[in-house]
């Protein structure tokens, strides 16, 4: 694995960031997605609407979902 050290400024733009981070070079292509773990306010919420029923996705539906949706 390789760690690559990022300045402060960098960092808390991450940080603050809400939802999927891109991460682009100079000339603007994509190099990574930064995806920061779920809040306890956000796990707390997608419980709650889990429990009130209606339609669901297994995973494989989920992640072809969001691969469609953010082209990756």
């Amino acid at each position: 694995m390789i760690k690559i050290l990022l300045d402060e400024i960098i960092v808390k733009q991450i940080r603050n960031g809400e939802g999927p981070i891109e991460l682009v070079d100079g000339s603007g292509q994509t190099i990574g997605v930064v995806r920061r773990p779920p809040t306890a306010e956000e796990i707390a919420r997608a419980k709650a609407r889990a429990s009130r029923g209606g339609p669901t996705l297994t995973w494989e539906q989920l992640m072809t979902r969001i691969r469609q949706e953010t082209g990756l």
